[in-house]
């Protein structure tokens, strides 16, 4: 029974990340909507609320991106788990490489903006952390105000 108890908490557990990378997708996703502020020219503007045109292009292609990015990652778990290699070892080879492609894009992206906006000044990483950290958490924003 314990065993099988087990063995269902293992198999669900493969689907855990197919579901979080779809949420980011959908919550990077909806941001792209007519009318809407995408979610990383929110995060821009809380440290320059004047964000030029170019940037503003720039930051709504930058959304999109992500958001491929995560129905990307999601497919290649989805299919991880269709092959059933997701097991203990897969699943860690996967979550490891996710995060790894995560970080590369992250830091190549700000790596590459000084290049494409030679006379834009942008945020500290730390800053730009707690920026995102502000609109991922805009009740905690909200309280302290």
């Amino acid at each position: 029974m314990l065993e099988s108890l087990a063995s269902l908490f293992l198999a669900s557990l493969r689907w855990l990340p197919i579901l979080v990378l779809l949420w980011l997708a959908f919550f990077f996703g909806r941001t792209l909507r007519c009318g809407a502020t995408p979610l990383i020219e929110q995060i821009a503007r809380r440290s320059s609320p004047a964000l030029s045109q170019p940037l503003h292009r720039y930051t709504r292609r930058l959304t999109g991106v992500w958001c491929a990015y995560f129905v990307i990652a999601a497919l290649a778990a989805f299919v991880a788990a269709l092959n059933n290699t997701a097991s203990a070892g897969g699943y860690v080879w996967l979550s490891l490489l996710v995060w790894s492609a995560t970080v590369v894009l992250f830091i190549g992206e700000r790596a590459l903006r000084p290049l494409l906006f030679p006379g834009e000044v942008f945020p500290s990483l730390w800053q730009q952390l707690r920026d995102t950290w502000s609109i991922w958490r805009p009740a905690s924003r909200d309280a302290s105000r």
